[in-house]
């Protein structure tokens, strides 16, 4: 129940927010408008004002007035008059517009016509200074836009100065127009003095201190919640820096929270409908689909862990009945093309390895009874050791047993091979071979993969060379397994060589010629996975450098490994 009654009163408070903030805009965007259409309606009552002093006849009157002729003066008032006249009628905003000729003594106005001068208005009316923007003058109630020539100073006295007197009913009016709610009311300040320019209010709720620091204190329009007298109010706001004023307007809370009293219980109820849907579909949702997709999931997992004898149980006939048939099918089908494809690979790898032992190099044969021969004629101490050697190695070859047998085993033989080699050819080989890791000795490995990549050094590695012929042979631990390293001095192959030998151990395809290092390279990769085989490089000795990777699948302890294999 908690999330249910943290969920209604999340959507109410939202939506409160989201009136507030709708109320808000909609009374800044309406103000702001009034505010700036009153902003370009002043600009434009300025440009009047500004073209009005360079008049013709208002110019004629205040520089010429002594010379004139009585007709010419009452024709230039008249003609001056006129165009007042039409500057007042171009706006509801303005009242008045009147023209203080200093010289002539003389002031006429829009609305009365031509009357005496009005020293006290000149004086009080004339300076602007300290105002910006459109520089509206407030004097005796009244608002006034005055202008004069700057460049016609008299002892700080200007000829002339044009006046314009702003019009408040019709501020007034257009601001009744935003009155949308039951509100208190909205006032119009000055922001230089915090003096009222029009007020609306009922109440001086809006004139009171505290909201006056506060809204001066804000950004240039927005809208805040007040608490006076124990009562809350939302104060609207709009300042124009142009015009010098703000606008206030204060709207009670209950007015905005007014909507709410009925959507309050709407929104509970829906949010509790809501909730019952969203409990009766998840779990059915979760019953019918989610928990048999889950069991099709795991099922996956263990396909891609290795586990092909996976078989999912359904009782129903519904739609995850039919994915979960296709699934044990398609698993079936799978174990049926695997066992198909590796008893075929297993056949084929056979038939190589017979075909290789069947291959025994005639060279190395006849070399070898020659060896033996030259041995018996001079009485070499070594004769009944290398025999010996020799017998081992072709019952090695040439026994029919295991595919697999342990490291320790090949490497015998490897060694065996090395040193029939170096009874051989003693003067001119040097053969380093390192010990393998202890603890890899019972690891099987397929028959004959190290000893040929040790011959296939002799035969085209160091078979150029006469003297300073070096094999080493390595073993390298690494967190994935072990690497066998198999390096020579020799000049048999190029930079070229070694590349296309390298292609030709990638490719994995069955129309190429199957030599015998591409037979281990092949064995390995079937036996310990796609990251091991064989790989060939340039040795750093000068020769060829061949890599027997075998990697052990991660997550196996090698022990457990021996006991699988």
């Amino acid at each position: 129940m908690i999330p249910i009654y943290m969920l209604g009163m999340y959507i109410y408070k939202w939506s409160l927010h989201n009136v507030r903030n709708e109320i808000s805009k909609t009374n800044i965007a309406q103000v702001s408008f009034y505010l700036e259409s009153l902003e370009m309606e002043i600009d434009r009552i300025k440009i009047l004002q500004y073209d009005c002093l360079n008049d013709e006849n208002l110019n004629k009157l205040s520089a010429r007035y002594g010379i004139m002729g009585q007709y010419e003066i009452n024709e230039s008032l008249r003609q001056l008059h006129r165009r007042l006249v039409t500057i007042k009628n171009s706006s509801n905003y303005i009242k008045n517009v009147n023209v203080y000729i200093r010289n002539v003594k003389k002031t006429i106005s829009s609305n009365n016509g031509i009357n005496d001068f009005d020293y006290e208005m000149y004086e009080n009316i004339r300076s602007a200074a300290g105002i910006k923007g459109a520089q509206i003058i407030k004097y005796k109630d009244g608002l006034y836009l005055s202008t004069y020539q700057q460049n016609n100073y008299l002892m700080n006295s200007p000829d002339y100065i044009i006046s314009i007197e702003l019009n408040r009913q019709a501020f007034i009016q257009a601001l009744s127009k935003f009155n949308m709610y039951d509100e208190i009311g909205s006032v119009l300040i000055d922001k230089s003095d915090s003096t009222v320019i029009i007020n609306q209010a009922e109440e001086d709720l809006l004139l009171k201190k505290e909201i006056i620091n506060g809204i001066f204190s804000s950004g240039t329009k927005g809208m805040k919640l007040y608490n006076i007298d124990d009562k809350s109010y939302y104060i609207l706001y709009v300042k124009s820096e142009y015009l010098n004023m703000i606008y206030l307007k204060c709207i009670p809370e209950e007015v905005v929270e007014k909507p709410f009293n009925s959507f309050y219980i709407w929104a509970w109820a829906f949010t509790i409908a809501v909730c019952c849907i969203i409990l009766i579909y998840s779990i059915s949702t979760y019953k019918l689909i989610h928990k048999p997709l889950i069991k099709l999931v795991k099922s996956f997992h263990k396909v891609e862990n290795g586990d092909l004898k996976v078989n999912i149980q359904h009782d129903q006939n519904d739609e995850f009945g039919y994915l979960y048939k296709c699934f044990n099918k398609m698993m079936e089908n799978l174990n049926t093309l695997i066992d198909q494809v590796y008893n075929q690979r297993i056949l084929m790898q056979r038939a190589e390895l017979k075909q290789l032992q069947a291959q025994i190099n005639p060279h190395f044969l006849y070399n070898s009874f020659f060896a033996i021969n030259t041995m018996a004629k001079t009485g070499d101490e070594n004769l009944a050791i290398f025999t010996k050697r020799l017998g081992e190695y072709f019952q090695f070859i040439t026994r029919n047993s295991s595919d697999k047998i342990p490291l320790s085993d090949e490497v015998k033989h490897a060694k065996v091979y090395t040193e029939i080699q170096l009874m051989r050819f003693s003067r001119a080989l040097e053969i380093k071979f390192g010990e393998y890791p202890e603890k890899y000795s019972e690891l099987k490995v397929p028959r004959i993969i190290l000893q040929p990549i040790i011959e296939n050094a002799f035969n085209h590695g160091l078979n150029k060379l006469e003297n300073s012929r070096i094999i080493v042979i390595d073993f390298l631990e690494n967190d994935n397994g072990l690497d066998i390293i198999v390096e020579d001095n020799g000049c048999g192959m190029t930079d070229y060589d070694i590349a296309e030998l390298q292609n030709a151990l990638l490719y994995t395809g069955n129309d190429i010629e199957t030599t015998g290092i591409i037979n281990i390279h092949r064995r390995i990769r079937l036996e310990y996975g796609q990251n091991s085989g064989v790989m060939v490089s340039k040795s750093e000795l000068g020769g060829l450098k061949v890599i027997l990777r075998i990697e052990i699948p991660y997550g196996y302890e090698l022990d457990n490994y021996y006991q699988n294999q």
